[in-house]
């Protein structure tokens, strides 16, 4: 299947894209272009996935809460980027692809991203199949992969494409499987490895740091909260966290790391009330007088130095932060 918006007058090339009836006929998200819009776009059946290449032109892409609830259409997408750039927001979890990389995107959870005008490989994976080649969904939305993992996914999807008009029936579920295997693969270099080495304490913290990196974008963290998903007593948790300075020492260093990551992204330009709100900060004075201990500046000076030098490196954590 095919389609573009080539032959279109360029004033009603987004309307018709935007209503166009694939793959659900309720738009999937909330998008502005962000240049004069025009897309194209091939797609193949593999099997049990879908295979995809687009182009399309610089976009704004959102995905609420309430656009989920509404919607019966929960797959996994894996994107990759062969030109353009995209970055922002995956349900509290900054995320930056370039060309050359992939990223995991569920559309079970919220995203706020935004794209250059781009060339792109995609895959839709089924709930069920996902799950059952790659396991725990838990940590996959906004997960990017880069290296020779990428690399090869990149030159399966390559291959598919140039003989996407004589892929025959027999053919097209093994070279879908191929793209899951593939997948597997760069899952077991891309996500952190269990150690035979960890502390009872190390590995609660490492279980606390994931459900917090979850939960970032939700608002407020409450210990209390913690102990009843993880199933450990307050003293016990607190023990654990001794080194670190304690629990909420710990959850304030992830949100202000985080509200780094946001301040960066000068490309978004998030309002710093909008961050504090998103990150469960008391409001915008907060996270300023937080990041200024925690950094030794303020969040609007360091905006203004990425702004001047976009490569510069992550601000030190200062002496009394």
């Amino acid at each position: 299947m095919r389609y573009s918006t080539a032959d279109l007058p360029s004033e009603d090339r987004y309307a018709a894209w935007f209503r166009r009836d694939w793959p659900r006929s309720k738009p999937i998200f909330r998008t502005t272009p962000n240049e004069p819009f025009d897309t194209s776009w091939e797609q193949v059946q593999l099997g049990t996935i879908l295979f995809l290449y687009t182009e399309i032109t610089g976009m704004n892409w959102e995905r609420r809460k309430q656009d989920i609830r509404q919607s019966d259409f929960d797959p996994v997408i894996v994107n990759m980027m062969m030109d353009g750039l995209a970055q922002g927001d995956m349900d509290g979890r900054p995320f930056h692809e370039p060309a050359g990389t992939f990223h995991f995107h569920d559309l079970a959870r919220p995203s706020l991203h935004v794209s250059s005008a781009s060339r792109t490989y995609s895959l839709v994976l089924p709930r069920p199949v996902a799950r059952e080649w790659l396991g725990s969904l838990d940590d996959l939305h906004g997960l990017v992969v880069g290296g020779e993992a990428a690399a090869i996914l990149f030159n399966h999807a390559a291959l598919v494409h140039r003989m996407m008009d004589r892929i025959a029936p027999s053919q097209a579920d093994r070279l879908g499987r191929v793209f899951l295997e593939l997948l597997a693969v760069a899952l077991t270099d891309a996500r952190p490895q269990p150690t035979d080495h960890l502390s009872r304490d190390e590995a609660l913290v490492r279980r606390v740091a994931e459900d917090i990196e979850l939960r970032l974008g939700q608002g407020e963290i409450a210990v209390a909260g913690l102990c009843e998903r993880l199933n450990v007593s307050r003293a016990r948790l607190f023990r654990a966290f001794k080194a670190h300075g304690g629990v909420q020492a710990f959850i304030m260093a992830e949100r202000l790391n985080r509200a780094r990551a946001a301040m960066a992204d000068v490309f978004r330009a998030e309002p710093i009330g909008v961050i504090a709100e998103r990150l469960g900060f008391a409001g915008a004075s907060h996270l300023s007088h937080a990041f200024r201990r925690h950094y030794g500046i303020s969040p609007s000076a360091y905006r203004e130095l990425v702004v001047a030098n976009p490569d510069l490196p992550d601000p030190p954590v200062a002496a009394d932060g």
